[in-house]
């Protein structure tokens, strides 16, 4: 487990939010917890090092439409839902909605805690992905249009040959533009460039 590690708990019954932050913060989480989702989305939530646990079944907004709104205000942390009554339909329409996972009544403290482990894991991995795709992106302005262009060609498997042929260049002004590249982007390898562009794409 990381330092600072969140774990935001939303539900309605006092007794069960109460007792959910017992559960999270004996076993090492800091934990907030909210009532109802608005005072959550009041909150101005972040999903660094965080995730969402909360009732299927609340007043005024409802757990399916947090998630919704969260989507819209692109509040990324992974949701895990709780609920008395899991039949199939809501199972789907709960994952349709991006839930890690969804969990139902009677709750045991151990399968939650295991569940929000999973799901800070995961958006600890989601996180160093974003870091990695900006720092990519970062990187590849540092190029201008025509060595961007070489660049892509290259990463996606093109020799010199057949970049020249197909932006009307000579083989050697290919090759220089190349190895201008590999230098500003301190590379060795067309491997090496292929990852670095698809991070970047991925942005």
């Amino acid at each position: 487990m990381t330092p600072h590690q969140t774990v935001y708990v939303v539900d309605d019954d006092d007794v069960l939010r109460h007792l959910l932050e017992q559960v999270f913060t004996s076993a090492g989480f800091r934990v907030l917890t909210f009532a109802c989702a608005e005072d959550f989305l009041a909150s101005q939530p972040h999903g660094e090092a965080a995730c969402l646990i909360l009732d299927l079944r609340m007043p005024t907004i409802s757990g399916l439409e947090l998630q919704n709104i969260m989507r819209q205000r692109h509040i990324d942390m992974p949701v895990i839902v709780y609920t008395g009554n899991a039949d199939v339909a809501v199972t789907v329409r709960v994952m349709q909605q991006g839930a890690f996972t969804l969990i139902e009544k009677p709750l045991s403290s151990e399968l939650l805690i295991a569940e929000v482990k999973k799901a800070l894991h995961h958006a600890e991995r989601q996180q160093a992905l974003k870091r990695r795709i900006r720092h990519a992106q970062q990187v590849m302005t540092s190029l201008s249009r025509r060595e961007r262009e070489i660049a892509d060609h290259l990463a996606d498997g093109l020799t010199a040959a057949d970049i020249a042929a197909r932006l009307e260049l000579s083989v050697r002004t290919v090759e220089t533009h190349r190895a201008k590249i590999f230098r500003k982007l301190g590379l060795k390898s067309v491997v090496l460039l292929a990852q670095l562009a698809l991070l970047a794409r991925l942005g």
